[in-house]
């Protein structure tokens, strides 16, 4: 009788079970507000079909949404969203890439969707939030302004870091980045001659992490100092990326992680010590500028003794906002972001400009006259923005690799209801051949010879709107200086040789938070003569 009882329970729990996958199913094939919105049926069921990309294959799923946009974007009839006026198949590039979201590929709709808080609120989607917050998106409260979702919020939390951020901010660091530059050029340099074989991916990262770490908390690293360049940290944050999948896809693990002993977790993987380390710094410095703040006069601030929690803790950032908790998840947001970014931006110009002799021989013909007088005279970066082909290729390298809460979104003859996260796909504006022909190529000469003005406007690899890259300006600035010094005349850049590295070592093949390379990339190597 007792194992009776238990086949029963079993059973209604399987009916009950079964019920409710069932209607799920139905509801989002036939009842969701975007179940009538185009795209695989089996993307509309389930965000394990997302998931399959995104891990099982190592970050391909922005691959699988291009072929959707090709297969299911190109021609949808009217009829089937209840339009009798046009039964026409009419051309609409639009998807639904999992059971809640949305995809347009329309360069011409961009601003419409990554506006202005002046034009529409927009909130921050919360499954992507899930996948970065590795101790657990479980307190509103310690978010970075990044992962923030509301948007009010995250204008709290944005607005009193961007003055820092801003051109004039941004440019007070020259001399800060001009000293980073001449410890990578000098590194570099001394191992000229010696046939050593270097991953300059390494050395790149090991660039700006010292960067960031300068920013954040007034204090380099030496990652640059490293006999290797510090490939632990490049290892570190390369981890945490890739694991980004995983937490979107099963947001509980991220959860979980709160509650397992540190001490395990570094046991398993020892590297993990660095960010460790990181943590405990960040709330060092954070606590310091705090007792700081009560003696210290703000228009006494320099930029030589600046960091961007000293301006953040004596800005006007809310007292509520300022919790050492949430400072120190800031922290480790600006220094991951910061440092993968525009290494990775680095790797790929780099590549490209040693690989291609013309395009080397005329960027350092253009930097022959302000780099004349380099170390002794370094220009500020108004001045390298002048340089049209170095920003050419700057521009190239970037191009190669939101929730609506309150409002409708109108599309064409689509009526995206209020709170269905739309995107964009950067990766999709920037290969558009329409705009970018033959958008596999490195061709930096498209930006001076153009005249097309929609290559302007696809152009968005900071995106835009109210949740743009807060650092944009200080990444230009990096990459302006740094491949500035890299290839100047006599430069140390010609005398790099790339080392059993082709284009498949830095050409963007999986997508977590960053376009990555193939994982099995053995790196951007190079052999200096």
């Amino acid at each position: 009788m007792e194992l009776f009882n238990v086949v029963r329970l079993v059973a209604i729990a399987a009916i009950i079970l079964l019920f409710y996958v069932a209607s799920l199913v139905l509801y989002r094939l036939f009842f969701s507000p975007i179940a009538g919105f185009p795209g695989p049926k089996i993307a509309a069921i389930t965000g394990w079909y997302e998931f399959y990309y995104d891990y099982w294959k190592d970050g391909k799923y922005f691959l699988e949404i291009e072929k959707m946009h090709k297969r299911y974007g190109t021609y949808v009839d009217l009829s089937n969203m209840g339009d009798t006026s046009n039964t026409s198949d009419w051309a609409r590039p639009i998807v639904r890439v999992n059971p809640e979201e949305l995809s347009i590929h329309d360069p011409e709709f961009y601003n419409e969707v990554y506006v202005t808080e002046s034009k529409r609120r927009t909130n921050n989607y919360a499954m992507f939030a899930k996948g970065i917050e590795w101790e657990g998106h479980a307190d509103i409260k310690t978010d970075s302004h990044f992962l923030t979702i509301d948007h009010d919020l995250h204008k709290s939390r944005r607005k009193p870091l961007e003055p820092f951020f801003s051109r004039k901010g941004v440019s007070a660091f020259q001399p800060m980045f001009a000293e980073f530059v001449k410890k990578l050029e000098s590194r570099l340099d001394s191992l000229s001659g010696t046939g050593t074989v270097i991953r300059l991916d390494h050395a790149f990262f090991a660039l700006s992490g010292d960067i960031m770490a300068k920013i954040c908390f007034d204090d380099g690293k030496g990652y640059l100092d490293d006999e290797d360049f510090a490939p632990e940290w490049f290892a570190l944050i390369h981890m945490l990326i890739r694991s980004v999948p995983l937490f979107t896809g099963l947001p509980f693990l991220a959860k979980l992680m709160k509650y397992i002993p540190e001490s395990f977790v570094l046991r398993v993987y020892p590297n993990g010590v660095g960010f460790t380390r990181y943590k405990t710094m960040a709330m060092a410095h954070i606590q310091e500028v705090k007792s700081e703040k009560a003696a210290l006069d703000k228009q006494s601030i320099q930029p030589d003794n600046f960091s961007l929690f000293r301006f953040v803790v004596n800005s006007d950032m809310p007292e509520s906002e300022l919790s050492d908790d949430r400072l120190v998840k800031e922290a480790q947001i600006m220094l991951a972001a910061g440092s993968a970014t525009t290494a990775r931006v680095l790797d790929i110009i780099t590549y490209y400009v040693l690989a291609n002799d013309d395009i080397h021989a005329r960027l350092e013909e253009e930097l022959k006259d302000i780099m004349a007088l380099w170390p002794d005279r370094v220009p500020s970066w108004t001045e390298l923005e002048k340089v049209e082909y170095l920003q050419a290729v700057i521009k190239e390298g970037l191009r190669l690799p939101r929730v609506f809460p309150n409002d409708a979104l109108q599309y064409k003859n689509w009526t995206i209801p209020a709170g269905v996260p739309v995107g964009m796909s950067s990766y999709l504006m920037h290969t558009d051949p329409t705009v970018y022909p033959k958008p596999d190529e490195f061709n930096p000469s498209r930006w001076i010879v153009s005249i097309n003005p929609a290559i302007h406007r696809s152009f968005v690899p900071f995106t835009r709107g109210s949740r743009n890259c807060l650092g944009m300006n200080l990444a230009n600035a990096e990459l302006s200086l740094a491949i500035a010094v890299l290839f100047r005349p006599n430069g140390i850049g010609g005398k790099l040789n790339l080392f059993e590295t082709t284009e498949k070592d830095v050409k963007h093949v999986h997508d977590f938070i960053s376009p990555m390379p193939d994982v099995n990339s053995k790196g951007l190597r190079v052999s200096i003569g």
